[in-house]
């Protein structure tokens, strides 16, 4: 049976989600139809020039969507029911969006409403925020899924009238951050002199920059930020009027050094100290000292954004930058949805003493409603040690996988990149050499199914040429020698 399959090369979308996602577009556009075999697993490995291991996983994928069904001995076929308004829900993923014509002036916008279009229409055209595969998460098969299904099936079935109250409660329920207060002590020597008081739970990544744009910045204000830096979060504060002020980085974290050379002192520095993203590298001690007497100096306050601390590889945790904040001016933000689910939208803050009620009341206007059961199952995962045992499971895995990409980079890949970032977190950095093109890279890294994208949405100045994130994360043991060594043969095929 031959099906065509659009199989491009996509950043962030590991090879068997492509195949999954062309045989699911395939099934809604009634080029497979409903019961029909589906080609054998040899069949489709043979013809799309795919491993098996490839095409089961994305059978796999099909199955779980409940699209396909396997019968013992007599293979795989198209389910006869696509179930609930799937069908009509995917058809809609799949349909090409209709143009917008009109410019920022055309609508009449304020000045933030510009600033909000202009900025959101890059990360449109970049696609910087699209993401199947996430480089900072965990696998999905990782997730402790059997803890999270019971302790919210247990707080669905009690009756929480009692909680009523505490449901319009903004900064979000007590029990959560009292949870959350004894876990940033245990992780991050974070002491909080308020406990609970001082964190406040925030529904999604955005608002928490919203809220601090809200209390501390105005139009015009300079926000030092990495160099290269995440770009959302970047985009994000320039959508709020931020000027961003890009600071270099160097093997010790952001440079004080340049900071110092700045011809307005920042209203707020953005730092990930615990592994730069993207370079992965650790702010030593040193540095931190150095960076919270700067900022206490000139008045700056520090935005923490410790995304990934859980994930360190032999080498000692340092504190976070909050537990050596003696000065009042360390913002901390992180959440668990790179640990968990990326469905799970619950992150959180804890302010300074300074800004604790300020940043009460902005949150109380910003939003005010929480999901309840999600609050209380993680506080419960929290409490009963469930959420320490899943991290131990994934630091032993990753690192696992970690050492197989590295062995094959070694392996296949030392006379074709400079040595390469091997910090923490669920990802390498690659800094080619030799003279090849990123195009070059992209289309031997598709025809591999080796899973990296560039870097170049992370600057705000020139990007470095050919670097690139390659992450293990989703790394499977077992095929990424053949995937690596394929990769390295595609691409000294490609350069000649």
């Amino acid at each position: 049976m031959a099906i065509a399959i659009n199989l491009e090369y996509k950043p962030y979308v590991a090879l068997y989600r492509r195949l999954s996602d062309g045989l699911r577009k395939a099934i809604l556009e009634g080029r497979l139809q409903l019961g029909e075999p589906m080609p054998s697993v040899r069949e489709l490995s043979e013809s799309l020039k795919l491993s098996r291991a490839t095409v089961l996983k994305a059978y796999e994928d099909l199955r779980t969507q409940g699209l396909v069904v396997s019968l013992s001995g007599s293979g795989t076929f198209v389910a006869t029911t696509l179930p609930g308004d799937l069908g009509d829900l995917l058809q809609e993923r799949f349909r090409e969006p209709e143009p917008r014509l009109l410019s920022a002036p055309d609508l009449h916008l304020s000045e933030r409403g510009r600033q909000l279009y202009d900025v959101g229409y890059g990360q449109l055209q970049s696609h910087v925020h699209v993401s199947e595969l996430n480089y900072g998460g965990t696998p999905h098969e990782l997730s402790p899924a059997k803890e999270w299904k019971a302790l919210m099936l247990k707080h669905c079935a009690i009756d929480q009238e009692d909680k009523v109250a505490e449901m319009v409660a903004p900064m979000g329920l007590m029990s959560l951050r009292q949870a959350l207060a004894q876990y940033v002590m245990r992780r991050r020597s974070i002491s909080l002199p308020d406990g609970p008081e001082s964190i406040c739970v925030v529904g999604s990544k955005q608002l928490r920059l919203e809220l601090i744009g809200r209390m501390l910045l105005n139009s015009g204000d300079v926000v030092a930020y990495e160099e290269p830096g995440y770009p959302e979060n970047r985009n994000t504060l320039m959508a709020q009027g931020a000027v961003i002020a890009p600071i270099p980085v160097d093997e010790e974290g952001l440079s004080v050094k340049a900071l110092r050379q700045l011809p307005t002192p920042p209203k707020l520095i953005y730092v990930t100290p615990s592994h730069q993203d993207p370079l992965a590298m650790v702010m030593s001690m040193p540095r931190r000292q150095e960076l919270l007497e700067y900022s206490a100096a000139v008045g700056a306050f520090i935005l923490e954004d410790d995304f990934d601390s859980e994930f360190r590889y032999g080498k000692p945790v340092l504190p976070a930058l909050k537990a050596l904040d003696h000065h009042d001016c360390v913002i901390y933000m992180s959440s668990f949805w790179k640990v968990l689910y990326q469905s799970l939208r619950l992150t959180y803050l804890i302010f300074p003493r300074c800004l604790t009620k300020p940043g009460q009341l902005a949150k109380a206007y910003l939003e005010r409603h929480l999901p309840l059961i999600d609050q209380l199952a993680l506080a419960d995962l929290i409490n009963d040690g469930h959420l320490e045992k899943h991290l131990k499971r994934c630091q032993r895995l990753l690192a696992h996988r970690r050492q197989s990409l590295i062995l094959a980079i070694t392996r296949y890949l030392r006379d074709y990149i400079e040595p390469f970032g091997e910090g923490g977190g669920t990802h390498l950095i690659l800094n080619f050499k030799g003279g090849f093109s990123e195009d070059q890279i992209e289309a031997a890294a598709g025809r591999s199914g080796f899973v990296i994208y560039n870097t170049n949405s992370y600057y705000l100045g020139q990007a470095p040429e050919a670097q690139f994130i390659a992450p293990f994360g989703s790394v499977d043991p077992d095929t990424i020698d053949g995937i690596v060594k394929s990769f390295a043969v595609n691409l000294a095929t490609g350069a000649h």
